[in-house]
């Protein structure tokens, strides 16, 4: 069996009987040509067959159309609409989308980003891992704001967390949102009220316990730092740190849990307490992703706007590879509570189906 030899730019220069510069001025779209000559150059490519070897061309040009997204787990509820957005914008523009899990795990995703430098990525979109407070970080983030392969730069632009003033980044309003989900208990009469919070090791953990804190300052309300745990986003912490706290303070009527994931776990343990579910307590998620409507109580959460920040940060992202020296620019999202049976008997009952 013999391979059939691929076309090359000089067989189809010779079949339009020009120059290797002029079909390569046609088909890269580097410089004008006449019409005449871009008619033969296409003709010439279609009758041969000609394609394009896209991995040369990258290697002439330093880009790829590829761009890469580094999240902590693709296994997340949260993920696939906003990764979903972000693959149809790409593609939109010619773009084609490699993802990465990085595990929650800051060494797996630095591993990645070395990586990426050698694969002629042309951005990166980065959900990081990184705890701001610790001593390494700006080491980091200064290796983030300058990443380049010989020469090109590569920008990338944050989501989820803004984890430097030098990086463009796509966040909500953490801090805000949590501040108006437990003002929204308080209204509601609810006297102690527990935080499960998303890990504070990342700078988006910290900011919803700071609007819980607030909330509760506000108000004069005792904090009490036994009522305030830590879960990993998974729903079976949400059950252990519920569980935790109905032994630590049986008096507890409401919990703000840092996402919906925790805050289905806890509300499986409330049930399996024999307790009320808005009635003894209250349940506050975070995310608004699919499961919090099909649940029973239905989930209040606070909504993200999960494809529209998946859009702006590919937007964001061309906007940095157009012009490297462009300024910073930071987007916040508004949160909107959705109110659902787990604080309100009378609350929204009905199934969003609005997902894939």
């Amino acid at each position: 069996m013999t391979l059939e030899k691929r076309v090359g730019i000089k067989e189809v220069a010779r079949r339009a009987n020009v120059s290797i510069s002029t079909v390569s001025n046609v088909l890269n779209g580097s410089r004008p040509v006449s019409p005449e000559l871009f008619e033969r150059v296409q003709t010439a490519a279609q009758e041969l067959n000609y394609e394009a070897n896209p991995f040369a061309r990258s290697l002439k040009s330093k880009k790829s159309n590829n761009i890469a997204v580094i999240v902590p787990s693709i296994n997340s509820v949260f993920f696939p609409p906003l990764l979903q957005s972000i693959q149809n914008i790409a593609s939109e523009h010619g773009f084609s989308v490699s993802i990465y899990d990085s595990r929650g795990d800051l060494e797996i995703e630095r591993q990645y980003i070395q990586l990426l430098k050698f694969q002629w990525i042309d951005g990166i979109i980065l959900s990081s891992c990184l705890d701001t407070a610790s001593p390494d970080s700006k080491k980091y983030v200064h290796e983030l704001s300058r990443l380049n392969a010989e020469g090109k730069p590569i920008p990338i632009v944050c989501i989820e967390a803004a984890i430097s003033d030098h990086l463009d980044a796509v966040v909500v309003d953490d801090k805000e949102s949590l501040y108006r989900a437990t003002q929204y208990l308080i209204s509601l009469g609810r006297k102690r009220i527990g935080f499960i919070g998303s890990p504070c090791t990342f700078s988006m953990g910290k900011l919803r316990k700071a609007g819980y804190l607030s909330a509760l300052a506000e108000a004069n309300y005792q904090i009490d730092s036994g009522i305030m745990l830590e879960g990993d986003y998974y729903p079976e912490s949400g059950y252990q740190c519920m569980k935790q706290l109905l032994h630590t303070e049986p008096r507890i009527d409401a919990v703000v849990v840092g996402n919906d994931s925790m805050a289905i776990g806890a509300i499986r343990c409330i049930k399996n307490n024999g307790l009320q579910i808005p009635g003894d307590i209250a349940v506050i998620g975070f995310n608004n992703t699919f499961p919090s409507s099909l649940i029973s109580p239905s989930l209040t959460t606070l909504s993200t706007p999960k494809e529209q920040m998946g859009a702006d940060a590919v937007t964001l992202l061309f906007r940095r590879m157009n012009d490297h020296k462009a300024e910073r620019k930071l987007i916040v999202h508004h949160c909107d509570l959705i109110i659902r049976e787990s604080t309100d008997v009378n609350g929204s009952r009905e199934w969003d189906f609005n997902w894939r």
